[in-house]
C-alpha cells in the first residue's frame, strides 16, 4: 500500500512538471533534438519522459483494483473445504454463468466470494436475488477487480 502511495505522489508530481505531453511528443522531441544537434540534456529530458509513460502505464494496471463489496456464499475449514469451496463455486456457476465468482484460501477457511460490487446497494441488489440459492450468504467488504 506504502509502494502505491509513492508511485502515486511521484506520478502526480512528474505530471505537474510535464503536463500534457505525449508519447508522440517524445518521439517528435527526441528526433528534432538529434536532427538539430542539440545538446544531451533535451534528449535525457525525453527519455524521462518515455520512462514516466511506462510508469503512468504500470500505475493504471496496479490500480485496477480497488475496495469494493462481494457476496461470500461459502466458508468452510477442514480437509474437504477446498473441494467444498470449488463444488460450492460450481453450482453457482451454473446457473450464473456470466458473474464473477472467486475461491480463495482465506485463513483459516476456503471461502467462495461473488460479483465485484462497487456499492453496497449494488451488492445487496444480487444477494436479494440468490439469498433462496445460498439463504446463509451475506456482503462481505473485498478488493474487487475493476475494470
Amino acid at each position: 500500500m506504502r509502494n502505491v502511495l509513492y508511485l502515486i505522489a511521484l506520478t502526480t508530481l512528474i505530471s505537474v512538471q510535464l503536463k500534457s505531453q505525449t508519447s508522440e511528443d517524445v518521439k517528435a522531441k527526441t528526433e528534432s533534438a538529434i536532427s538539430h544537434g542539440n545538446d544531451s540534456t533535451t534528449i535525457n529530458m525525453t527519455i524521462d519522459m518515455s520512462n514516466y509513460l511506462h510508469l503512468m502505464d504500470s500505475i493504471d494496471a496496479i490500480s485496477s483494483k480497488s475496495t469494493g463489496y462481494r457476496i461470500q456464499v461459502f466458508s468452510s475449514s477442514g480437509p474437504n473445504a477446498r473441494k467444498d469451496a470449488l463444488q460450492s463455486q460450481s453450482d453457482f456457476l451454473k446457473i450464473y454463468r456470466d458473474y464473477p465468482s472467486y475461491t480463495k484460501w482465506n485463513y483459516p477457511n476456503w471461502v467462495v466470494r461473488l460479483g465485484d460490487y462497487r456499492t453496497h446497494l449494488e451488492a445487496m441488489e444480487f444477494h436479494n436475488e440468490i439469498t433462496s440459492l445460498f439463504p446463509a450468504s451475506f456482503i462481505v467488504k473485498d478488493e474487487i477487480n475493476v475494470e
